[in-house]
């Protein structure tokens, strides 16, 4: 309950405290303190007004913020009106009814009495018929001594509302959030935090979001209460964290598992928005909250929610939400998303089908049919701002170089795609960013668009290494330097050296040493093909290049290679594993890849189960009959 007023919170004056009962006569002092509220009121109602804002999604919702324990409220209504000025609000003026109506209707009910004390309501109704924020700053000072603690977060309220409808310019915002009359009001709720309840506290924060006033003093002293205090409402709760993520609290691990859990809970309450939402928000966070985002994933996979009742850009998002913290524990949901994209490629925007492959690479999921629907689905976008020349709105150079990537990540290639996209970026290269140019290089050297797009490739690798963004993907960067070497060494453009060096030492780390990343399985590889009377040599340097071919079967260039970089639901090659076999292709190798995760797991199969494996490996080599 928010008890007291600014002016006698802390003293034990009976006429100032929003829980005391009103007396029929107000005293002469309170009576002179309170006539500037009414002269103001009716200078109001002839020149001024107020303005409903969707941001106030019911008056109730304001209403419910500061009442004392006293208060009541009518189940199942949003209707709400003081005990002796609900009939003062009403004015002659029909034209003003009109404008003000729904707001009336919803404080004029002569059931229900919200407000202990009828100045806390007369100040209510004065911040809300405010038509700009210079008024409420003059309230602010001028009426002092009335102000209630619900007060306070009405005034932070329609501040916040009139900025975000616009009402603010900006420059006049800015010299809002420093003036003395806002500070006095900000310093006002930090010392009434103890008194607010979930759902004033979450309003100030939202509106703090809508003033774009990251306030850290304020937003931390409510944390704390935020999770001592019940949540009304999953709405009111999705709104909170909502706001503390915009304000950059993704790393406070209490407050995110502490919601997690009430959300986790009460998923059967929310609806497919608030589920999209809630993924969003729990997937910016820096910690995984396990309990929600398996919560979530049973409530989208029983009730068929994904499939069927959610849009293609929620699903988007959703697949980028379980995505972003590496976690292999939902490819059940991942699968249903792969038929979505499968079946609705087509009515994906760009951006959309780029996040959803995007989600795949991470993870390393491969899924044939939806890559190529997602591939086909971007392509006449692509064609389209190629044909015209001329950049599209909803189709971004980085969008196109994730998809690209993705696919090249996975080795699908698609001719209708890879040209228009190459096309479409050469015209517009100054707008790739070195995270995208990194990643189309990286596509050009699997596709062999290098051939093809020469000044492309000459622009985009100036761009790696000139900012900072090659320093998360050193072994990447590593990778496109021994391409460089290898496949196109006539570019008139070096890596710069602090990328090599960076990018070496994190490939040589990545691979255990320069030569086999897993020495002890490519022995135990060897010594069953002997068993089944196979030569083999270990460990087989290739001239001219840095590689080192672990496995060596019979007289020919035929190669095993033991890798762990391979996708985890079909067991075949994916990213740098790719590349390397295409780099020994070229100098006549044919390559096997043996998945160290399958051949670790046979282990503990029936004896015999590892031959059976290598002598189905070893068929597309189609060696001679004598070996």
């Amino acid at each position: 309950s928010n008890k007291g007023n600014i002016a006698g919170s802390e003293s034990s004056s009976s006429s100032s405290g929003c829980g005391s009962s009103p007396s029929s006569s107000l005293s002469n002092a309170l009576r002179s303190r309170l006539q500037p509220t009414r002269e103001l009121g009716q200078k109001e109602r002839r020149n001024l007004g107020w303005r409903p804002s969707r941001h106030f999604s019911t008056a109730g919702e304001v209403g419910r913020t500061g009442t004392s324990s006293s208060s009541t409220s009518l189940p199942g209504s949003t209707s709400f009106q003081t005990d002796s000025t609900a009939g003062e609000v009403e004015t002659s003026q029909e034209g003003l009814r009109r404008a003000r109506s729904d707001l009336l209707d919803s404080w004029a009910d002569p059931n229900t009495t919200v407000y202990a004390n009828p100045i806390c309501s007369q100040m209510d109704q004065l911040l809300l018929k405010c038509p700009e924020h210079e008024d409420v700053l003059a309230l602010l000072v001028t009426h002092r001594g009335v102000f209630f603690v619900h007060n306070l977060v009405t005034a932070v309220q329609v501040l916040g509302a009139l900025a975000a409808d616009g009402s603010i310019e900006k420059m006049a915002l800015n010299a809002m959030l420093q003036d003395p009359r806002y500070d006095l009001l900000i310093r006002d709720l930090i010392r009434f935090v103890p008194k607010l309840d979930f759902l004033a506290m979450a309003n100030i924060a939202c509106s703090l979001r809508q003033l774009g006033h990251k306030h850290y003093v304020l937003l931390s002293r409510m944390l704390t209460p935020l999770l001592r205090q019940p949540a009304p409402d999953v709405t009111t709760l999705i709104r909170c964290i909502k706001a503390y993520t915009w304000a950059g609290y993704t790393a406070q691990d209490d407050f995110y598992a502490h919601f997690a859990g009430v959300l986790a809970e009460r998923i059967e309450e929310l609806n497919p928005a608030q589920i999209v939402d809630a993924c969003r928000l729990f997937g910016d966070a820096a910690q995984y909250q396990v309990k929600f985002f398996v919560a979530a994933e049973e409530a989208l996979l029983t009730s068929g929610m994904l499939e069927e009742d959610m849009e293609p850009h929620e699903v988007a998002i959703i697949a980028k939400a379980f995505s972003s913290h590496l976690r292999t524990n939902h490819d059940a949901l991942f699968d249903a998303i792969a038929r979505v994209l499968e079946r609705d490629a087509s009515k994906m925007q760009v951006q959309d089908i780029s996040s959803v492959l995007s989600s795949f690479r991470r993870l390393a999921l491969k899924y044939d049919a939806a890559l190529e629907a997602g591939l086909l689905g971007v392509a006449p976008a692509l064609w389209e701002a190629w044909v015209l020349r001329k950049p599209l709105d909803d189709v971004k150079p980085s969008d196109v170089a994730t998809i690209i990537e993705a696919a090249a990540f996975f080795g699908v290639k698609s001719d209708d795609l890879l040209r228009p996209a190459m096309d479409y970026l050469d015209d517009r290269v100054d707008e790739v960013g070195e995270q995208s140019a990194i990643n189309v290089v990286y596509a050009m050297c699997l596709t062999g668009a290098i051939s093809t797009h020469g000044r492309l490739l000459l622009y985009l690798f100036r761009k790696i290494g000139a900012g900072t963004a090659w320093e998360k993907h050193k072994v990447r960067v590593f990778q496109l330097w021994l391409a460089q070497q290898l496949q196109f060494p006539w570019l008139d453009a070096k890596l710069r050296r602090r990328c090599v060096e960076g990018g070496l030492r994190a490939y040589v780390l990545h691979r255990r040493g320069f030569g086999c990343p897993f020495p002890d399985n490519a022995r135990e590889v060897a010594a069953e093909l002997t068993e089944l009377g196979i030569p083999c040599r270990l460990f087989v340097p290739v001239p001219d290049t840095p590689y080192e071919v672990d496995v060596v079967v019979g007289d020919r260039k035929d190669a095993l290679l033991i890798s762990s970089e391979v996708s985890r639901n079909t067991m075949q090659p994916v990213g740098g594993t790719l590349l390397e076999m295409q780099h020994l292709k070229a100098r006549g190798w044919r390559c096997v890849v043996v998945p160290r995760r399958l051949w670790m797991s046979l282990e503990s199969a029936p004896q015999g189960s590892r031959k059976q494996y290598l002598e189905g490996l070893l068929s597309a080599f189609k060696l001679p009959s004598g070996q």
